[in-house]
């Protein structure tokens, strides 16, 4: 076990996990060792908080893996029924919701390669790769996301990237959540419509998009959202038509 952790630790600094090839135990063994972890354990909890503690001392708890849902797990990035000794290991362990949990279940290579991002190694780029097309009628809105390598990311990245995406169905997910995200930004214009001018309420709009992209990243997909909306003519006649 001991040896297994250091190798885990190795092949961690070198970004090279998939290298790792698990013990072999016993059922008994096995199951002693998975008994060891406990997502309501006291251990486990105090990682958790201080895996989503941020340097300010604030405390995000968005699945970073979907950035929708709420931080009710930990995922074990080599999943725990093949690699039963790393059930414990925090650099094994990725705060994530439930929904994400499931969807990654035992499944982490193919083919000897990641499908699944490891968000305490990859650094995402920042060329864009997820886009967004909004569809605004009367008393619709719909949004249709894609993942598009139009920017040239290294093949190997993007690659894991839209596996990521595809497999955890990350654009389903975000087009299905868009509500929340359209009422927000209705709320944070209509009450200067007719105080402002519109030229100035779409620049501030922008400005604040483009602070939030700065600290959630290229593609959060909120933002994005954001930016296709107020860029939409029919969203706009939308929130202005009654002081045009």
């Amino acid at each position: 076990m001991e040896r297994q952790f250091n190798l885990y630790d190795e092949n961690y600094n070198n970004k090279s996990l998939e290298k790792i090839v698990p013990l072999k135990f016993s059922n008994t063994e096995k199951g002693d060792i998975l008994g060891l972890y406990s997502y309501k354990s006291k251990a486990i909890q105090d990682l958790k908080i201080k895996l989503t503690t941020t340097e300010n001392n604030r405390i995000i708890n968005t699945c970073q893996s979907c950035t929708i849902g709420e931080v009710n797990s930990l995922d074990h990035i080599l999943p725990k029924e093949m690699f039963a000794e790393f059930a414990v290991n925090p650099r094994n362990l990725l705060p994530c919701c439930t929904k994400c949990n499931s969807y990654k279940l035992n499944s982490w290579l193919e083919g000897g390669e990641r499908i699944f991002l490891n968000l305490f190694l990859d650094e995402l780029p920042n060329e864009q790769y997820l886009f967004v097309n909004t569809l605004v009628e009367p008393h619709n809105i719909q949004a249709d996301f894609v993942v598009g390598n139009k920017s040239g990311i290294v093949p190997e990245l993007y690659r894991i990237i839209e596996s990521h995406y595809r497999r955890l169905y990350l654009c389903k997910r975000f087009s299905e959540n868009i509500s929340e995200v359209v009422t927000a930004l209705d709320n944070s214009i209509i009450p200067y419509v007719d105080k402002l001018g519109q030229n100035d309420i779409i620049a501030a709009t922008k400005e604040k998009i483009s602070k939030d992209r700065v600290a959630f990243g290229s593609n959060y997909w909120k933002s994005l959202l954001e930016l296709s909306l107020i860029e939409n003519e029919d969203y706009l006649k939308r929130l202005f038509r009654d002081f045009n």
